[in-house]
């Protein structure tokens, strides 16, 4: 379920560590059972670290992110939360430099979240 953070505080205590934003973020995106994104199959084998899946159909392994705007990074999940949930926050917008500094990542890293904020933005209208 998604939630209303009053604080980043709050945003902090709900995803503490990666393993518990990707669990969130399966309950979201797997809400009506697992599947693949490659070929939607819905046999899905999870590997030890709790973090990678295989589809038994087309045999691909693939992680929760993929699909996703989250996809194709290096950046944690707990780092794309918090900017989340500054960007929604700054309601005249925040610059890359801000968001950067904000977060401890490089501006071009800022720069691509932000990117990727205002594609997913424009898919959803």
């Amino acid at each position: 379920m998604l939630q209303n953070f009053n604080s980043i505080f709050d945003l902090m205590k709900a995803f503490p560590d990666e393993q518990a934003c990707i669990d969130h973020l399966k309950s979201i995106r797997w809400r009506n059972g697992a599947f693949c994104p490659h070929c939607e199959g819905e046999r899905i084998y999870t590997f030890a670290d709790n973090q990678t899946f295989k589809c038994a159909d087309c045999r691909a392994r693939f992680s929760i992110k993929v699909g996703t705007i989250f996809a194709d990074t290096k950046l944690p999940l707990q780092k794309w939360f918090m900017a989340i949930w500054l960007i929604t926050n700054h309601p005249k917008g925040i610059a890359s430099t801000t968001l950067a500094k904000d977060l401890d990542i490089t501006q071009k890293s800022a720069w691509f979240v932000l990117h990727r904020m205002r594609i997913c933005d424009c898919a959803e209208r």
